[in-house]
């Protein structure tokens, strides 16, 4: 499947992502039968994340979510279905119905293939920085297909290929629409039981029919990308755990070849747990963003060119007590934008190094069992570069759950 990592936006499927932390320890993975209901309430001072068109609202988010996860002999399954409703106080025209839904089915079969197919779908409003106009709800539908066969369970060496696909639609800007298929083929090494290294080659085909670009007549842009990858994960101690990814990446694009890339993308977490009470994490991502929604200039047309990121973000967790937790987080962003075709009429800046950074504190309680609740604070900032407008602001957000399992 695509090796780049996925970030999921939007508010409905980030309320689900609330729900699991107000759930506390009855996480939905440790459950095999759960039904959950949750309702949060966020107050954001900067809504559009546009300092020149600054409205401060409170977002409403209702979730029902469920889902199973069981084993059956040699096959495993698991299935979830979350379907929310979004509502603003202020901004009636962004309210939205979001949903989201997906199945596994992992299967052995024989002494050592492994075979795994995976669907999902979901629908939901992006978040206002990714959009060119933010005064529309442009609500974003996906879906996705991947199956992966692997050979060699129990020994050593293993093998692996596989291909997925993925589709996404938008409600207003259709010129974004895209469909993605990759293939990928690795090998895996395992030196031993805490650890494997694994090489990996993968080739994605990204077709955006819609998409106007500057300089070019016609319509559509297709996207080529390689790339060789090398991964590890490495349980360092019983208290530490590493995994990373690093790969020489190439990025073609046929009908603007002023936005080709070709360098070093990766990813590398930590997680460490020195004592029962606390645990720290770090996450580094590498990758370009030339697939996603771009500037738009005044002729309605594409104008992102050679979009790199590099994003650093570290949490701690205090589990206080059996019942309450708390955490904080921070992350920072980079964006490099090497722009050469506008000059003077972009809409953000000539500055083609843009930054993010985000502080948050939060705190959950768990009085029972089936009982989540929880608050966090946000302060974020984002500077003015080619592609963005500065933005800055606070946000409050508290959530309440109750699961059945």
């Amino acid at each position: 499947m695509h090796q780049k990592n996925v970030i999921v936006r939007g508010r409905a499927l980030a309320a689900l992502m609330a729900l699991a932390a107000g759930a506390g320890s009855v996480g939905a993975e440790e459950l095999p039968l759960y039904l959950t209901l949750s309702q949060s309430l966020t107050r954001d001072s900067n809504l559009l994340r546009d300092n020149n068109d600054r409205r401060s609202d409170t977002i409403s988010v209702t979730t029902v979510a469920g889902g199973l996860s069981k084993a059956y002999g040699r096959q495993n399954y698991r299935v979830s279905a979350s379907a929310s409703r979004s509502t603003y106080r202020e901004n009636q025209q962004f309210d939205n119905d979001g949903y989201a839904v997906s199945g596994e089915l992992a299967s052995e079969v024989g002494a050592n293939f492994k075979v795994t197919l995976s669907g999902s779908a979901s629908q939901f409003l992006p978040n206002f920085e990714d959009q060119a106009n933010r005064l529309v709800r442009n609500t974003e539908r996906g879906r996705q297909a991947a199956i992966d066969v692997r050979y060699g369970l129990y020994g050593r060496w293993s093998v692996n290929a596989g291909a997925s696909y993925s589709k996404v639609d938008f409600q207003v800007n259709t010129d974004e629409n895209k469909t993605s298929d990759s293939v990928f083929a690795g090998i895996r090494y395992l030196p031993s039981d805490l650890a494997y290294i694994g090489l990996t080659l993968y080739r994605t085909d990204t077709d955006v029919p819609n998409r106007r670009l500057v300089g070019v007549a016609t319509r559509g842009e297709t996207i080529e990308r390689n790339s060789l990858s090398v991964d590890t994960v490495w349980q360092v101690t019983g208290f530490s755990r590493l995994s990373a990814r690093l790969a020489a990446t190439s990025e073609k694009h046929p009908q603007d070849r002023r936005r080709d890339f070709n360098g070093l993308t990766g990813s590398a977490s930590w997680n460490f747990t020195p004592a029962g009470k606390v645990s720290y994490a770090l996450n580094w991502v590498r990758d370009t963003s030339n697939e996603g929604l771009g500037l738009i200039n005044a002729s309605s047309a594409y104008a992102t060119n050679k979009r790199l990121t590099n994003n650093l973000s570290a949490t701690a967790t205090w589990q206080a007590t059996s019942k309450v937790k708390l955490n904080a987080g921070y992350s920072f962003a980079e964006y490099r934008e090497d722009q050469d075709i506008f000059g003077s009429s972009l809409v953000g800046g000539t500055d083609q190094t843009g930054r993010y950074s985000a502080l948050s504190l939060g705190v959950s309680y768990q009085p029972i069992r089936a009982v989540g609740l929880g608050c966090d604070m946000q302060r974020y900032d984002r500077t003015q570069s080619a592609f963005s407008r500065a933005y800055d602001g606070n946000s409050v957000a508290c959530r309440a759950s109750f699961t059945i399992d």
